[in-house]
This record gives structure tokens, C-alpha cells and sequence, in this order.
């Protein structure tokens, strides 16, 4: 199941329809969706955009990241959460003292 944001960040209607999955819209939502659409230009922009870049994107060969890239990467974000965890505790420990 895919679940996507239906609506654009601009839209007062945000939360309305998203996430949602697509296909799974009730009749009666997929009718307001579609009325919805009908007068927001900057939601249609957005749905057209989001729908090009999952064709595009599906289109794209999976690669293999080498070992090296790979291992740079974990390493950079175990430094990051480690940091963000001393962060964390030490703010804790200011609540607790």
C-alpha cells in the first residue's frame, strides 16, 4: 500500500485527504477530492508533479552503493545520533536535577 500526501503544503485543505492511499479512496471522499481539484490550482500543480516524479523515478535501475560509500555514510549517521543523544540526555538531565 503507498500513501501520499494528496494536497499541497500551500493549501488550507491540508489535512483533508492526506495521506491517503489513491486507489483506497471511499466514493464519497474521492468526489470531494476531485471537486477539491477543481478549484485549487496549486493542488493540481502539486498531484501532477508528484505523479511525474514516481513515473521518473520508477523508470531508474537500482544501483549498489560500494562498500566504501556505504560505510561512510552509517558511520556519519551513528556520529550524528550519538551526538544527538548526548544532546538529548544532557537536556534531560537538566529537567531531572
Amino acid at each position: 500500500m503507498r500513501f501520499i500526501p494528496l494536497i499541497a503544503a500551500s493549501c488550507p485543505q491540508r489535512g483533508k485527504f492526506s495521506p491517503a492511499d489513491t486507489g483506497q479512496l471511499k466514493p464519497r471522499l474521492k468526489r470531494e477530492f476531485e471537486q477539491h481539484l477543481s478549484i485549487c490550482p496549486d493542488c493540481v500543480n502539486f498531484l501532477n508533479s508528484y505523479k511525474k516524479t514516481v513515473a521518473l523515478t520508477g523508470a531508474l535501475e537500482p544501483t549498489t552503493l560500494p562498500a566504501k560509500v556505504r560505510n561512510n555514510v552509517l558511520d556519519f549517521l551513528r556520529k550524528k545520533m550519538r551526538r544527538i543523544a548526548a544532546f538529548l540526555f544532557c537536556l534531560a538531565s537538566q529537567f531531572s536535577g
